[in-house]
């Protein structure tokens, strides 16, 4: 199933628009420290090569999905992969403050906003496309010759699309540290996944509208 931009506006409204749940209410799971890497560089290519997150924490959010996490210097490196792979988008929200929610997505194109204090989609701003100050991931890419060719044997273009994809296996993140003048940032994400392809978030439960029950990372 290839995440056209019409099928990323249905699901970025149903995600954010999903109803307290799970651990809204609780406090979450308990702080986690980044460590800082042992020399293995990662180029963000969404290609896990080995060795590449060797030395990072990692987090199991479910079965067939992972969170790693390291740190160097002045950036942060956050990986989430799909074993076995499919092909996604990704959400990712980062609270330097508890209080303030910068929203970075990944998908074909990168974007991000910093959304209002008060929940919902009424009145949060349009995400400003391509604006990567501080941060950068991989998008999802394809070979548009790949594409033109299966369109003429009689694909559509989202499946034409779908079937050129370039390989990856996640989405690997670098963020400058600077951009989140802060020692804790509180994180959450969400990322559509089968059978139904409704979006698993992490932590479980939790809004973009109030950071409790996010996952708090501890850096150096």
């Amino acid at each position: 199933m290839f995440l056209s931009k019409a099928l990323f506006v249905i699901m970025l409204t149903a995600a954010l628009a999903l109803p307290p749940a799970g651990l809204l209410g609780q406090e979450g799971p308990a702080p986690v420290r980044v460590p800082d890497w042992s020399g293995r560089p990662i180029l963000t290519d969404g290609v896990f090569s080995p060795g590449e997150w060797d030395d990072a924490l990692a987090v199991q959010v479910q079965p067939g999905l992972q969170l790693l996490l390291k740190e160097s210097g002045d950036f942060v490196f956050l990986g989430l992969k799909y074993s076995p792979f499919v092909l996604s988008i990704v959400d990712l929200f980062i609270s330097p403050d508890g209080k303030s929610v910068h929203h970075l997505h990944v998908s074909a194109q990168l974007g991000e906003r910093l959304l209002n204090e008060t929940p919902g989609l009424d009145d949060d701003p349009e995400f400003i496309w391509g604006d990567t100050t501080g941060w950068y991931a991989n998008e999802v890419r394809w070979s548009e010759k790949k594409v033109q060719a299966l369109m003429k044997e009689g694909k559509k273009r989202d499946e034409a699309q779908e079937a050129a994809v370039y390989r990856y296996d996640g989405f690997e993140f670098q963020i400058r540290r600077s951009k989140f003048a802060s020692d804790e940032w509180r994180i959450r994400l969400e990322t559509p996944m089968p059978p139904d392809w409704s979006p698993v978030v992490f932590p479980a439960g939790t809004v973009p509208g109030s950071t409790r029950g996010w996952l708090t990372l501890v850096l150096k």
